[in-house]
């Protein structure tokens, strides 16, 4: 998981009635437009939009001979750790990036092991020690989805938060390239749910928001650094590589 973001100038005309004519309505927002654009600053292109998108496992499968896949991967994430048998062999998605900030993002993986949209928010990506790329601005999102393992189970067993980090080219503003990493919160040493039911915080009587409504592994805590498997301790599933472009009105 391109097209940029324009302001439109403000249309001067008022439209009473049912007899105006169509031509004249036209003259009046061309005059109105021209008006605008006097003196007016264009705004900068900006990530800000409906994306599409392909995302593909780093590193690189077998067959696949993209020589650029496999430098942005070593980029990333150096010879990619991941969990065997967890990343599907790629990943279509559609994020969303608000103007206030806030991500929502659909991917292909809800159809197989059910999951809902995710909910999140997104920023411009600074002194946070990710890879940069030349001549591009770094953004990166953090995002929230639940889900079951057993398609159809109708038990919610987990929830994913992914470190989502994109490259944005102001000349090149409706294409965008970057990884995203998943990481799980699920059955294991301490499990997300048992029987779709949430495990949480004993309650704490000094303080209301800190008790028994709050999941006992935290999805909401701050991500560790990178892409670190369960083999090492984390719960990183590993990383994707991807390329989105802009949904545009044609």
């Amino acid at each position: 998981m391109k097209s940029v973001m324009t302001s439109l100038a403000a249309v001067g005309a008022l439209v009473i009635g049912l007899s105006v004519n169509v031509p004249d309505v036209a003259r009046a927002q061309n005059k109105g437009n021209e008006k605008g654009k006097k003196g007016e600053k264009k705004e900068a292109p900006t990530p800000i939009g409906a994306w599409f998108g392909i995302a593909r496992p780093c590193p690189p499968p077998p067959g696949d001979t993209s020589a650029s896949h496999a430098a942005f991967c070593t980029l990333v994430c150096g010879a990619c750790p991941n969990v065997p048998g967890t990343l599907p062999p790629e990943v279509p998605m559609m994020p969303t990036l608000l103007a206030d900030g806030t991500v929502l993002a659909d991917d292909a993986g809800e159809l197989q092991v059910y999951h809902t949209t995710a909910h999140g928010k997104w920023a411009e990506s600074k002194d946070d020690g990710l890879p940069n790329l030349f001549g591009r601005q770094r953004f990166k999102a953090h995002f929230l989805w639940l889900g079951q393992n057993a398609f159809g189970s109708n038990k919610l067993d987990n929830a994913v938060k992914p470190r989502f980090v994109t490259y944005f080219d102001p000349e090149d503003p409706d294409r965008m390239i970057g990884y995203i990493q998943p990481h799980f919160y699920s059955p294991g040493p301490t499990p997300f749910s048992t029987n779709g039911i949430v495990n949480v915080r004993p309650a704490n009587p000094a303080d209301v928001f800190s008790g028994d409504h709050i999941p006992a592994v935290d999805p909401l805590a701050p991500l560790p650094a990178g892409c670190n498997t369960p083999a090492t301790g984390g719960n990183c599933l590993g990383t994707y590589h991807f390329v989105i472009r802009r949904i545009k009105v044609d």
